[in-house]
């Protein structure tokens, strides 16, 4: 029968080892075993240091700090198993000593952590992620209110201009400064600043045509893009500007893989999920297919390959940030992706996304609309760039329009002629009075008076915020006609 110590050790979670004074193994219990991934210890001459230990200046640390101070504790470190893989422990070593205290060998216990360094390193990537968003947040705000002074001026040189070179400029600046606005939300969707944007019906293959228009002039022509998705398939439930972020990374994703010249095929067809797939929710989905006849990838590779920051692009070619943020969108859209591959035989990725059960929006040429009755609106905005183009976005579209710096010059305008504004523009992020107490200030002197919060940062998540704490509606910077355009349907519904 065993004695209760030995019990004891055998029960141990940790690492238990008693070696002669030469490190040769004597007692190991079944934890050691496990971690050494040895079954019995008698059948070879197992040495502690030689074997487990094998750092040599690691041993001579232990030998000489237990002969100094008898023990050592708490010492992280490596070990190896028998198959020359090492893990990381916590090691604590004292001498074994006869009645007299003379030294006759050593007693270990050492506490695997890899669970822990898994845990230390998962904590320090989250560290690093709410940097990133924190610098993410503060770049988007200077950098909409910068793109809010460009995009509204070539949407309005397109309208007002005749003359067909200067409406070709206008629309490159007005693309390119869209794609920037991308860009943007992009980092803030991988950074979980930018929620989930408000999705609906849309129509795939006009999404794609729309997004391959504007790649087939920056990819070349020795790469190919091909568009062979059906007109006829339902319509998917999506938001605009993420579905266009999910094909324009997996179009460049496949570029990057022909290196140079190639084909790039996207393809869609219907599918029905009957509980089989237990990856997806019972449902139809649209199948969106993006192939090319790159270099493919292997296995290890293709395992990675939504991880965040991890490519196989030479340094300051890529940020690894293209398909994480990807396979973000897709999953928040309650789709899936999965990809096929081989090395030298291309790559083919299948995004499920669900079909929509809501009418497709009709969509109105700029001849049908029809400009809302005019308005006396207010901005309140510390920017003097998106100031005056507010301004003249809202003096196109027919409002009659008065502009304030700060908070308090607002405030004070509007204490003068309360009754002269039917609606109130104000900058959320602004210095010394911030937009939510300019509005609540300007609501302590009208509470009916309608009120838009306006920023650079967030969407959702800031909408739903601000929308809490009173006003009427959340304008997502840059601006655009059609925001400004919906805006006022929306509060003065004719």
């Amino acid at each position: 029968m065993k004695s209760t110590s030995i019990q004891f050790l055998e029960l141990l979670h940790d690492g238990f080892c008693a070696t002669d004074l030469n490190g040769i193994v004597l007692y190991a219990n079944p934890r050691a075993l496990e971690l050494i991934k040895l079954e019995d210890y008698t059948a070879i001459t197992l040495n502690f240091f030689r074997d487990v230990v094998k750092d040599e200046n690691l041993i001579e640390e232990i030998k000489s700090k237990i002969a100094q101070e008898s023990s050592i504790s708490d010492i992280e470190c490596n070990l190896f198993n028998r198959f020359r893989e090492y893990f990381p422990v916590i090691l604590t070593a004292n001498y074994i000593r006869d009645y007299d205290g003379t030294p006759e060998g050593y007693l270990f216990l050492f506490k695997e952590m890899s669970a822990f360094k898994e845990m230390q390193v998962r904590l320090v990537q989250a560290q690093k992620m709410e940097s990133i968003g924190l610098l993410a947040s503060g770049i988007a705000h200077e950098f909409n209110n910068i793109l809010s002074g460009i995009m509204p001026n070539a949407e309005l040189i397109k309208m007002t201009t005749k003359e067909k070179a200067n409406l070709a400029r206008a629309d490159m600046i007005h693309k390119a400064s869209f794609r920037a606005a991308n860009i943007v939300k992009q980092l803030l969707s991988f950074a979980r600043i930018h929620e989930m944007d408000e999705t609906e019906a849309l129509v795939l293959n006009e999404a794609v045509s729309e997004t391959l228009g504007i790649l087939d002039k920056l990819f070349g022509k020795e790469i190919h893009l091909e568009n062979r998705i059906p007109v006829d398939l339902p319509a998917i439930e999506a938001n605009a500007t993420q579905l266009q972020q999910v094909i324009m990374n997996l179009a460049i994703n496949a570029r990057d893989a022909l290196e140079g010249s190639g084909r790039i095929i996207f393809s869609a067809e219907v599918f029905k999920n009957i509980s089989k797939d237990q990856t997806l929710k019972p449902g139809d989905y649209i199948v969106l297919k993006v192939m090319d006849n790159g270099h493919g990838m292997t296995r290890e590779v293709m395992e990675k390959i939504f991880d965040p920051f991890f490519t196989t692009k030479e340094p300051g070619k890529g940020t690894g940030l293209g398909l994480s943020t990807v396979y973000g969108i897709v999953k928040s859209l309650n789709g899936d992706i999965r990809v096929e591959s081989e090395p030298d035989k291309g790559t083919r990725f299948n995004v499920y996304l669900p079909v929509s059960h809501s009418r497709l929006a009709k969509k109105e040429s700029p001849d049908e609309v029809t400009e809302s009755t005019s308005r006396n609106v207010m901005i309140i905005d510390d920017d003097l760039v998106v100031r005056e183009m507010a301004g003249d976005l809202l003096d196109f579209l027919g409002h009659t329009v008065v502009k304030a710096e700060t908070g308090e010059e607002g405030i004070e305008l509007f204490r003068t002629q309360p009754s002269r504004f039917d609606l109130i523009i104000i900058d959320l992020i602004m210095p010394k009075m911030n937009g939510v107490t300019t509005m609540e200030r300007i609501r302590a002197i009208d509470e009916k008076i309608k009120i838009v919060i306006t920023s650079g940062v967030g969407h959702t998540n800031k909408k739903d915020e601000m929308l809490k704490k009173g006003a009427d509606a959340y304008l997502q910077k840059p601006y655009s006609l059609d925001a400004f355009r919906s805006m006022f349907s929306d509060l003065f519904p004719e």
